[in-house]
């Protein structure tokens, strides 16, 4: 059976196919038939043949329930986008799994890998080298330098290090095969690293980009605002967009406007709660499309404060790990 992720990236990988095409000037209707015969996409038997597009795209997104989450509110989105002339658009917005950003930022998956590596090496040493240390000083009667204790008792043979290890990685695997179940759980989470001065504002710039191209390619009334949120909201799980989405539609449903709870959403950036407040939901939809074509394109400014800082912090823990096991060397060659 196929997972949620895998489908998502079938439908990105056809939904390119088809912009290709439609890009050459080729007609919707044979371009899916070219796919068809392909055999990238099944045989059509399709009950609206004047919607090829959203057609093409439904017929390769299992049933409801046929896996965890499966994105079929997406297909009723495309096909909504398809009535207004706006499927190619809609397309393209699939077509991208996420927006790219400028080399040299620093993302929370590499400060997530380097911090496992940290904490791999850190544990290797309270396990493996400190004790040795310890053991051979208590031999000789003589305690270990200071510093060196301050840090073995940090990270001691109690192994905190490793238990933190396990956990994260325990909760990023039951993360990706039951989002629906730890989603909810990762909501502290989430407010945590909004809260951060330089990561916070990087995920609502990101979250920002991503859902202005669902909402703009929307028609302008409440119902489609709200299914468009609904949409987006089941394409990205797992993710914060996600539960960000997640959040606006409870919302929603209690009775307060799809417009005031994105205005209100704190998972978003100002300049997107200031485009959706916009009266005019026709200026309002060509803003948000105009942000969502131009975020992969424009080069954006690239922060030198974020990597420095991230590899600050990990050179000097790893530094004081190196002192640490220095100075007892340099006591054992002292006393010999």
């Amino acid at each position: 059976m196929a997972s949620a992720s895998a489908v998502r990236r079938y439908v990105a990988e056809v939904s390119r196919r088809l912009v290709a095409l439609l890009d050459e000037s080729i007609a919707p209707a044979k371009a899916v038939q070219i796919l068809v015969d392909e055999t990238i996409l099944p045989a059509q038997s399709s009950e609206e043949p004047a919607l090829p597009l959203s057609s093409a795209i439904k017929s390769i997104i299992p049933k409801p329930g046929a896996v965890p989450n499966s994105a079929a509110s997406v297909a009723d989105y495309l096909r909504a986008c398809e009535l207004q002339g706006r499927g190619a658009s809609a397309l393209k917005l699939l077509g991208r799994l996420k927006i790219k950003r400028a080399q040299g930022r620093t993302s929370l998956a590499t400060i997530g890998i380097e911090f496992v590596l940290l904490t791999l090496v850190l544990s290797i040493h309270s396990i493996f080298v400190l004790p040795q240390f310890k053991s051979m000083f208590d031999a000789a009667g003589t305690p270990l330098p200071m510093f060196t204790r301050i840090v073995f008792a940090a990270i001691g043979p109690s192994g905190p290090f490793i238990g933190i290890v396990v956990l994260v990685l325990f909760f990023l695997i039951m993360w990706r095969i039951f989002p629906f179940l730890i989603g909810p759980l990762l909501r502290p989470i989430d407010r945590l690293f909004l809260a951060l001065p330089l990561v916070g504002p990087a995920i609502r710039r990101n979250n920002g980009d991503r859902i202005s191209g669902w909402l703009g390619f929307a028609a302008p009334d409440a119902p489609s605002q709200k299914a468009a949120v609904e949409a987006a909201c089941a394409w990205f799980r797992g993710d914060m967009l996600s539960r960000e989405c997640a959040d606006v539609l409870r919302a929603a449903n209690a009775g307060k406007d799809i417009t005031a709870c994105l205005a209100d959403a704190r998972g978003f950036d100002r300049e997107f709660r200031t485009v959706v407040s916009i009266s005019d939901r026709t200026d309002s939809l060509a803003a948000l499309r105009a942000r969502w074509r131009v975020a992969d394109t424009l080069p954006e400014q690239r922060s030198a404060i974020a990597p420095a800082l991230t590899q600050i912090v990990l050179g000097v823990l790893v530094g004081a790990v190196v002192v640490a096991l220095y100075l007892p060397i340099f006591k054992i060659a002292a006393l010999m």
